[in-house]
């Protein structure tokens, strides 16, 4: 796989990850889990701090309302007394999250708005609007009850994915006035300054299970209580009732959906708190989550890359998801930040499955070339082991020892002349046929078929440390074909030439020659035009296989003959040429001979004349030895022969 394609995935994955490209009914699922993942770390991780001294929160409870003569509305008159026990411990702020939204007694709701609005301590009432269910009516006796006291928006911002409340409402605009929210009301009163913009809401935890991050008193204890416990605070007086006004909140997560719930006034305080205390969350932002998701989309492509068996895969797939999901619980635990945990899950299952798609249909495609490049040159096994191996394979030219081999049938071009075309290619077609066979039995790579000459070699595109004994092997037994099929043809009464093989070893530039419809895997190089040259001066020496020195110094294990050292056409330094015997020659009397008058010929013994002459009478059907006879007739001598054609 090519660096700009992973890129190129890794990247699209992890856009569309940080993006949110998710089909929209599964956007909130995904919101939602990872919401709850991070809740439950908070609810269960969060180290425990002391007891906030700024806030108060002055709760009005079932008990409270028991003394009371009605539940609802407050009676005005308790209010009132409440208000004035506070406002005498000269607390910094008060926050009423009360909706003053209904008349009740006349005397006892005057007496109340008169103590707001002539109030020495900054005082801050609930507001809201006809979002939040008021009527007009509502709506315009809470704006003349309050008129002349500051109010500020009580409401609360919760996650759509889960109704959990998560950030602080800012404010809004009302009857085109800008209206603070109530914690930053109570913020500013504080001399802190309020959230310009919806901001996480960062809860505290107490210092233990049973001790609150707040002090809280219930309403009609006030009166009782010293006056100390109030002085310089924040004091937010609201409901906290079992039915009323409670809200979901990151508690919920591990301790339950009603033990997690928190009454408003009491998020409030955590608010009010975070502004003074200047928190800042603890999530990652959106800079840091789209690099963590980047991050785990690159593990998941470079996952995908991994020449693992599927146990393997499937155990370092686990492993790694594991890994991202301990360390996002660890690193918050020990004071890190929070991350998210499902995107990056995401990111990373999405990458290493594209990734393996990918890979494998680059692997089916890089199969099926292999097959169609190398169906026509290859036996089906030697092209199942490149399917099986790509790597096996480089596509791309290079250098490489080969051992390349030459077939050419005699006296062909004359026989299509003479002979009935029927009768040509079906004698044509089962030569051809069993030569073919004859060379993908022992490995060979097809070059080419052009006319009666077949050409291969070995050792490409797969390594074959004996490519050169394949090749000597291969030769001998299309010699001995081509000597059996002449005979049958001869029976049919059609003259056939012999096969004439020319075998040689070298280095030389193999590779796919051509263009991309029409290309040929084949070699470039001297060595190749050598190997033809062999099968070419068959005809003069009057061999039928001639193998090079460099090729038959491979081959221990079959019987030589000595031709001679030639000096090709064309050439200027010799090459040594053998002729392999068949089988049952290597002790024959004739093979002996001629050995006994080839070294005659080597050391210029004048009696290497006789010897040959001794050698054909015994032998009359010897081609190299009439061939040397023949030399030594002219007066020539030695074994470098010196080709004068092809």
């Amino acid at each position: 796989m090519r660096a700009r394609e992973i890129l190129s995935i890794t990247a699209i994955v992890a856009v569309a990850c940080a993006a949110g490209l998710w089909l929209p009914p599964l956007l909130p699922m995904l919101k939602a889990g990872e919401n709850w993942l991070a809740d439950f770390r908070f609810a269960t991780l969060t180290r425990p701090e002391p007891q906030n001294g700024d806030v108060v929160v002055v709760a009005i409870t079932e008990d409270t309302l028991a003394t009371l003569p009605y539940r609802e509305p407050l009676d005005r008159g308790f209010l009132r007394g409440l208000f004035g026990h506070l406002e005498a411990a000269k607390p910094r702020a008060i926050g009423l999250d009360i909706l003053f939204d209904q008349p009740t007694e006349p005397a006892k709701d005057e007496a109340l708005r008169q103590a707001l609005r002539v109030s020495q301590v900054p005082v801050v009432v609930a507001r809201a609007g006809k979002e939040e269910g008021l009527t007009d009516k509502q709506l315009a006796f809470l704006s003349r009850f309050t008129e002349g006291v500051p109010t500020a928006l009580v409401n609360l911002v919760r996650d759509r994915a889960d109704g959990t409340v998560r950030w602080i409402f800012p404010g809004d605009e009302v009857a085109g006035k800008q209206v603070p929210g109530f914690a930053g009301a109570l913020a500013v009163a504080a001399g802190a300054r309020p959230p310009e913009r919806e901001a996480p809401l960062v809860y505290r935890v107490g210092p233990d299970p049973a001790t609150p991050p707040f002090r809280m008193f219930p309403a009609h204890a006030v009166p009782l209580l010293p006056k100390a416990w109030f002085a310089d605070k924040i004091v937010l007086v609201g409901a906290d009732l079992p039915l009323s006004d409670r809200h979901r909140t990151p508690f919920a997560a591990a301790a339950g959906p009603n033990a997690g719930s928190r009454p408003g006034v009491v998020i409030h305080a955590h608010a009010v708190a975070q502004l003074l205390d200047g928190r800042m969350s603890p999530a990652v932002g959106g800079a840091g989550r789209a690099v963590l998701i980047l991050l785990a989309a690159a593990l998941g492509m470079l996952f995908a890359t991994l020449d693992l068996s599927t146990p393997a895969r499937g155990a370092c797939f686990v492993a790694a998801l594991a890994l991202l999901w301990a360390g996002g619980f660890a690193l918050y635990g020990y004071g890190g930040p929070m991350i998210p945990l499902i995107a990056p899950t995401v990111g990373f299952v999405a990458s290493s499955g594209l990734g393996v798609a990918y890979i494998g249909r680059r692997a089916r495609q890089q199969r099926r070339f292999i097959r169609n490049a190398f169906k026509r040159y290859l036996s089906p096994a030697l092209v199942d082991q490149l399917v099986a191996d790509p790597s096996r394979l480089n596509l791309g030219g290079e250098r490489r020892e080969l051992t390349y081999l030459f077939t050419d049938l005699a006296g062909f071009t004359s026989l299509t002349e003479r002979t009935p075309p029927a009768v040509l290619m079906t004698a044509l077609n089962e030569y051809l046929d069993e030569m073919c066979r004859i060379l993908f039995k022992h490995g060979a790579t097809m070059d080419k078929i052009v006319g009666d000459a077949v050409v291969g070699f070995f050792n490409a595109p797969l390594d074959q440390p004996d490519h050169r004994a394949r090749a000597v092997a291969t030769a001998l037994e299309m010699d001995a074909f081509s000597r059996v099929f002449i005979e049958r043809q001869k029976a049919k009464g059609l003259e056939i030439g012999v096969t004439r093989i020319g075998v040689h070893s070298g280095v030389a530039t193999i590779g796919n020659f051509g263009g991309d419809a029409f290309f040929n895997y084949t070699a470039h190089g001297d060595m190749v035009n050598t190997a033809a040259r062999l099968e070419s001066v068959n005809k003069h020496l009057g061999t039928r296989v001639c193998i090079s020195g460099v090729t038959a110094a491979a081959c221990p294990g079959v019987a030589f003959r000595a031709v001679g050292t030639l000096v090709l056409k064309g050439k200027k330094e010799g090459i040594e040429v053998f002729e392999p015997l068949a089988d049952g020659l290597k002790d024959a009397p004739s093979t002996a001979a001629y050995r006994r008058a080839f070294e005659m010929l080597k050391r210029n013994d004048s009696a290497a004349i006789d010897a040959f002459r001794e050698l054909l009478h015994n032998a009359p059907d010897d081609g190299l030895a009439r061939f040397h006879l023949a030399r030594l007739q002219k007066g020539e001598s030695g074994v470098v022969i010196v080709m004068e054609e092809k």
